[in-house]
């Protein structure tokens, strides 16, 4: 029978047909790629995720108002202490080149003396570095620094002492880079923040707070010690913050009086408390902005088999609402030693006034009979005590205005029931964002509040000679041998 074949009208038809999806899919095809080109994520999918950039470097980037240049003056055959660095400043360079604005507002140059040397001799004598170093000079508008490459690392120099190079253990690059741009991007944002002493305060740069001097002075934030018993009976002019770290004794009536004039006047303060201290006069003053501390102790009981143990390391979750945590929603900070409780005027920060910043997570609850004396263990009042939630971090305002965005001439405050999160031995990576995040926020820099930059640290193994034994006999002999035995039984099979 013979087969029916399409007529040539129909052959056309199909054709055509044919040739429109043909089209149609060119065209959706296009128009996905169009669209990716501006709808598109980068992923840092390295162990460490070292050349992941922090929300601070990210807002600095993109407030880059006019068009920056970053020169690498690095030779990768040089010897000097910092060569080593050469791929992760080249790499870290890539990310900030990136994001700022798409290679539009951010150029990097790169530089070898030794291939270069006329535009090196160029540099040195417009920047005034030596060419003997390796830098990285940062040039925006009319003002530039130079940074030198052994800063942007962390180096162990004990085996200098056996005539070895000092051993690299981590890179800050991201730190020093970052806080040098705020530098240049905002030369007038340098901000004073005055620590309160005379109390038993903490002062930062020294321990136990030196990571958070550090960290101030990375951020073009001042640090200047602040005594209102000896000083002219005000708070200095120039103070963008107040803080008061830790006071163990109690401010006098007079000092008292200085803070609340600061505070009426448009004050920024934060206020860290030491639940061992005995403050009432300060408790006073903090319960007349807003913030009350309680007379209690968050606690936590745990079972431990046979036995209830008590825990006073708090983990805290954060609230919404402020731009201090906008950024931390769905992390939590731990708070460890004694913290106390606080009561808000507006519990539920529903008014004007008050705002919630972080609360215990459930199973901690504000313990007013919480001594523990001669082992007696201690007992939830259900009366006094605080349930959840269980406030531990607030901020409080004066003159209504709640967007931490407008300044305005208002007063802030932020009141932590607890100051020895921000020490060194227990000063965390979640402590650091928060603290700087406050910091920022109360000095009017909210655009640069978020998580911070780290210090990425290299990954080591520390084996024994047993274990780099067995390394070595998997590597070097049974791993060879099984892919023999499995050629082997593979010829064998195709000869059979």
């Amino acid at each position: 029978m013979e087969s029916k074949r399409p007529k040539p009208k129909q052959l056309r038809t199909v054709r055509l047909r044919v040739a429109l999806q043909v089209l149609a899919a060119f065209v959706v095809a296009l128009s996905i790629i169009g669209w990716s080109f501006g709808h598109y994520n980068r992923y840092d999918c390295s162990r460490s995720r070292k050349f992941e950039l922090s929300n601070q470097s990210k807002q600095i980037l993109w407030n880059l108002g006019s068009p920056a240049k970053i020169i690498v003056y690095f030779s990768p055959t040089s010897t000097a202490v910092g060569s080593e660095l050469y791929g992760d400043v080249t790499a870290l360079l890539r990310e900030y080149q990136f994001l700022a604005h798409h290679y539009r507002d951010l150029t990097v140059e790169k530089v070898d003396p030794l291939r270069d040397p006329a535009r090196a001799r160029e540099l040195q004598a417009r920047y005034k570095f030596s060419g003997e170093e390796n830098v990285i000079v940062i040039d925006y508008k009319d003002r530039s620094t130079v940074i030198p490459v052994p800063e942007l690392g962390e180096y162990d120099t004990a085996p200098t002492q056996y005539g070895e190079r000092p051993r690299l253990v981590a890179f800050r690059g991201e730190q020093v880079i970052t806080s040098a741009l705020i530098a240049l991007v905002e030369p007038a944002s340098n901000k004073k923040a005055y620590f309160l002493q005379g109390h038993g305060e903490c002062l930062p740069g020294v321990p136990p707070m030196q990571l958070i001097g550090q960290n101030l002075k990375r951020q073009n934030i001042t640090v200047a010690a602040l005594n209102l018993a000896e000083g002219s009976g005000r708070v200095p002019a120039d103070a963008a913050l107040v803080v008061i770290a830790g006071a163990h004794f109690d401010l006098s009536p007079a000092e008292l009086l200085i803070l609340q004039t600061y505070w009426n006047g448009g004050g920024h303060m934060m206020v860290l408390l030491d639940p061992t201290g005995d403050t009432p006069g300060l408790d006073a003053f903090l319960a007349g902005a807003g913030i009350s501390p309680r007379n209690d102790r968050v606690l936590r009981l745990v079972s431990l088999g046979g036995a209830v143990g008590i825990l006073r390391d708090v983990t805290g979750e954060f609230f919404a609402g402020s731009e201090i945590t906008s950024h931390l929603i769905g992390l939590n900070i731990l708070f460890a030693g004694n913290t106390r409780s606080l009561a808000l005027k507006d519990p539920h920060g529903t008014q004007e006034g008050t705002r919630p910043l972080i609360r215990a997570i459930h199973g901690f609850r504000g313990c007013s009979n919480y001594a523990n004396t001669e082992g007696k263990g201690v007992s939830f009042d259900p009366v006094k005590d605080n349930f959840f939630p269980v406030i531990i971090a607030a901020m409080a305002d004066l003159g209504g205005v709640r967007d931490d965005r407008l300044s305005l001439g208002a007063s802030r405050l932020v009141v932590v029931g607890s100051s020895d999160f921000i020490k060194d031995k227990f000063l965390s990576e979640i402590d650091l964002d928060f603290f700087s995040s406050a910091v920022n926020t109360l000095i009017d820099r909210t655009r640069l509040t978020g998580t911070t930059p780290k210090t990425k640290e290299f990954f080591t193994l520390n084996l024994d000679d047993r274990q780099i034994q067995i390394i070595a006999i998997w590597s070097m002999l049974l791993a060879p041998l099984a892919a023999v035995c499995a050629g082997f039984v593979l010829l064998w099979r195709r000869r059979s």
